[in-house]
This record gives C-alpha cells, sequence and structure tokens, in this order.
C-alpha cells in the first residue's frame, strides 16, 4: 500500500470519528423514564443502531420487542457462549454487514446495516472509494462493541 493511500485512510478515519463526536457526548433519553442516558463512544453506534431491538445492554429487550410482535432478536452477550467460548467475529462481521449471504442465520429480520450505512456514507461524503472503508469501520466498532459485552465463560 502506498503511503498516500495509508494517509488516506488515516485521514477518513480520523473524519468519520472527528465528525461524530459531539453527536456522541449528546445525552439521549431512556424511552420509559425520559431520564437523560449519556453514551460513550464505546457504545455509541450500539445503542444508535441496535439497542432498539436487541436491548441497551445487548440481552434482547429493546422496546420495538414490546411494539412488534414476532421480533425475538438474541441475546448478543452469548456469542461466544454459543461458540464454544471463542468470540466469532467474522461472522459476526457478515451477519451485521448483511450484504453477502450468511448461511444458517436463518431468515433475516434485522437491517441489512451494510447497505444502510453506504447509503449514509454516499449522502455524506458522494460517491467515494473511502466509502467502503467508513462502512467496514462502523461495521467492526459494533464487531467490537460486541465482543467487550460478552458474558464470561466457564
Amino acid at each position: 500500500m502506498t503511503s498516500l493511500k495509508k494517509v488516506m485512510i488515516l485521514v477518513a478515519n480520523v473524519t468519520l470519528f472527528a465528525g461524530t463526536g459531539t453527536a456522541m457526548a449528546q445525552p439521549t433519553y431512556d424511552p420509559e423514564t425520559m431520564e437523560p442516558v449519556m453514551i460513550t463512544p464505546k457504545d455509541w453506534e450500539f445503542q444508535n443502531s441496535c439497542a432498539s431491538c436487541h436491548g441497551e445492554d445487548g440481552k434482547g429487550a429493546g422496546f420495538l420487542t414490546r411494539v412488534f410482535s414476532g421480533v425475538n432478536p438474541g441475546d448478543l452477550t452469548q456469542l461466544a457462549a454459543g461458540n464454544g467460548g471463542t468470540f466469532p467475529m467474522e461472522r459476526v462481521y457478515a451477519v451485521i454487514d448483511g450484504r453477502a449471504d450468511v448461511g444458517a442465520h436463518g431468515p433475516r429480520k434485522m437491517p441489512v446495516w451494510g447497505d444502510r450505512y453506504m447509503t449514509a456514507a454516499t449522502g455524506q461524503w458522494g460517491p467515494d472509494e473511502l466509502n467502503e472503508l467508513r462502512v467496514r469501520n462502523r461495521i467492526y466498532a459494533l464487531v467490537h462493541y460486541l465482543q467487550s459485552i460478552q458474558a464470561p465463560t466457564e
């Protein structure tokens, strides 16, 4: 990889996260109590994209499960436990991205985040060769957050 390309990738990453810094510092509100809740940069993407179904703690009890019947998202804190104690990083990435068929995942009820993130990146930066990198960074942010909330395995 040329040094110019490395610099461009670094600039894209800094731009991606610098622009969301002030948004991450803003409080959001608990939908039941309307109390302010601070979202940290570490969990911002999860709380913004996933918590409505999977719950703020990732255990599958998001508020949409009370609104729509048949929405039964899994407990995301048990992904490593269900994989012999090893967090299945590549599989989790593929399921979140959703742009490629992921065999035994079953019928897809969750959004295809890869497409949504690409639409957002294109809307913000226009057609750009770095948009795929921006999409991957957002998905990897989710994957790493999910890895950080895994329940201890025996």
